[in-house]
């Protein structure tokens, strides 16, 4: 033997030995005299249960044979291609973590001192690490790394990839030993702030905004009692959410269904504001009536998940993750109507109608659902209670600067008569959807509740009250949304734009949205003499006049004429 191929045999003698003496204290020692609950009845070889030496076993091939078949992981945004077999490692590994075979003639501990043959026959129980055989809801393996991923872990870090650049379960655990003790699981590292993920996945505004739950010290483990190793936000990191390994959803490894992962925190007793709350009052965004509908790959140009969606028929969902990009909220709110914090790096709909990553203004976000989705509250169709009945009902369409008349969302508007606006407001202000839908006891509304269009009180998902019955005797509170910002003293008065409000409205009681529509007249559905000034007749109050006419007709500045029939009268042209 040359000094050569002995030193190179003494050094793989005590790589072998280092090891072994590892392996020796963790529950993968197998033999008899292993720590763990399973261990053999007479092996007391260490290494025997997974190296078989001189390239041993059936075929040449030194890796525990299995005739089970996996159902590997897959998502709607996976990059990697899947694999048609599981290699290597992760082969290995499953021969065990699979539950179908027991390895060695191995027993459960509580069965090693009973009679030879009872008990349990060594195959991993219903315990987690038990992965079974269907793998989606696990971290994808022997999927290699494809080009232009996020990122790759660097060579000579603990996270490795194999020699054909692929991801096995080595990649993330070291079988012989745990670099992490705290966290366990034969970790290569700690996944601590989520640096173990934080290897391969560069999750976009992550560290760059950074996002809360990148930096928030809200005590998590103390509060929920969830299992997990850490106690704060900041340090679960991505293990606050997601789970690698047996996830309640499988495409993304979310640890709860898409929204119920959030609302735990999001309830009180971690995040500040109660969201939950909001979310079971009377009229709210129904986060959770169609459990797992938010697909992360749905968008205009999806075929199997479009949004807005394409067909009538198609149901309608809304989830936590359809508004709030959660690697990317933070505290941090821009100047509006620029979008930032809760809303900061969420995709949305640009006005006119592309898909826009990430939304620079909130009514983008709005437009995913509430513009051009075919399957929105049709024209005419059934009138719940408090719901008024419109011909406009794209609001991507009735914002539009090109729009015969529209609140100013998009855009200031056009008219430069409007009085009674109540300071800071003028002709040339622009306001959010949120100024009128949103919590009824949020910030805005003069309260200390969750912001956003959440849940309210009042229909529509309304900040303030907007009676819509007719014959609703006119008060403060009856109208409250509409004299946020419209001065109530102004409006009743001969300064008025229309000095027929007080007798429309306080008379004979016809509430504001008989005659205007709240969002706006679209191009398509209207014309600039017909429906300026945001006349849209309510048609469950507003019928056609004895000549078959039902229209307003703009004469120039604060003059028109009106052929309606209501409340007994049959007005055909008439004048103010």
């Amino acid at each position: 033997m040359t000094p050569r191929t002995l030193t190179l045999g003494m050094l793989l003698w005590a790589a072998a030995a280092q090891a072994q003496e590892g392996v020796a204290a963790t529950r993968h020692n197998l033999a008899r005299s292993g720590p763990g609950p399973l261990r053999a009845e007479a092996e007391t070889q260490v290494c025997f249960f997974c190296h078989v030496p001189h390239r041993g076993g059936r075929g040449g091939n030194n890796r525990p044979e299995t005739s089970a078949s996996y159902t590997p992981y897959t998502s709607t945004t996976q990059q990697a291609q899947r694999p048609e077999r599981l290699s290597e490692s992760t082969r290995l590994c499953l021969s065990c973590h699979d539950g179908t075979i027991a390895v060695g003639q191995t027993r459960r501990e509580a069965d090693v001192t009973r009679t030879a043959g009872t008990g349990s026959d060594g195959r991993m129980g219903n315990r987690p690490a038990n992965l079974g055989t269907d793998l989606r809801r696990s971290h994808p393996v022997s999927v290699a790394v494809p080009a232009g991923f996020e990122i790759k872990p660097p060579a000579a870090g603990p996270v490795k990839l194999d020699a054909r650049g692929r991801v096995q379960c080595t990649s993330c655990h070291d079988p012989h030993q745990s670099a992490s003790p705290l966290e366990g699981n034969f970790l290569v590292m700690s996944n601590r702030q989520g640096e173990l993920c934080l290897s391969c996945h560069a999750k976009a505004f992550w560290w760059t905004q950074p996002s809360a739950h990148q930096s928030s010290n809200a005590q998590y483990n103390t509060r929920l009692g969830a299992s997990t190793p850490f106690n704060t936000i900041a340090e679960n990191a991505c293990m606050a959410c997601h789970q690698m390994h047996g996830a309640q959803t499988p495409a993304r490894l979310v640890r709860g269904g898409v929204s119920q992962v959030c609302l735990p925190c999001h309830s009180g007793k971690v995040a500040q504001t109660d969201i939950r709350a909001d979310l079971a009052k009377s009229y709210a965004h129904p986060v959770g009536a169609a459990k797992d509908v938010h697909d992360a790959a749905e968008g205009p140009q999806s075929t199997t998940t479009p949004l807005p969606e394409t067909r009538a028929s198609a149901p309608r969902h809304v989830e936590c993750v359809d508004c709030h990009n959660p690697h990317a909220a933070n505290g941090q709110p821009a100047a509006p109507p620029r979008v930032g914090g809760a809303l900061a790096g969420v995709w949305g709909i640009d006005r006119n109608g592309e898909r826009v990553n990430p939304a620079q203004f909130e009514y983008e976000i709005c437009f995913k659902c509430h513009g051009d989705s075919a399957n929105r509250p049709q024209r005419l169709g059934p009138r719940p209670p408090n719901r008024v009945r419109r011909a406009t009902t794209d609001v991507r369409q009735a914002f539009d600067l090109g729009a015969v008349s529209f609140h100013p969302v998009e855009g200031p508007g056009r008219n430069p008569d409007v009085p009674g606006l109540l300071p800071p407001l003028s002709a040339t202000s622009v306001i959010l959807c949120t100024d009128c839908h949103a919590s009824d006891t949020g910030a805005k509304a003069g309260g200390t509740g969750p912001k956003g269009p959440h849940g309210s009180a009042y229909p529509g998902l309304l900040e303030r009250n907007l009676s819509t019955a007719d014959g609703t005797p006119e008060n403060v509170q009856a109208y409250a949304l509409c004299y946020k910002c419209h001065d109530r003293d102004v409006l009743f008065s001969p300064q008025s734009g229309f000095p027929s409000h007080a007798q429309h409205v306080q008379k004979s009681m016809t509430p504001c949205t008989a005659c205007h529509e709240w969002h706006g007249v679209s191009a398509l559905q209207g014309t600039p003499a017909n429906n300026a000034h945001l006349v849209n007749f309510d048609l469950a109050i507003a019928k056609p006049s004895a000549s078959g006419a039902l229209q307003y007709t703009s004469q120039g500045p604060r003059s028109g004429t009106c052929s309606v029939a209501c409340h007994g009268m049959d007005h055909r042209e008439t004048r103010y």
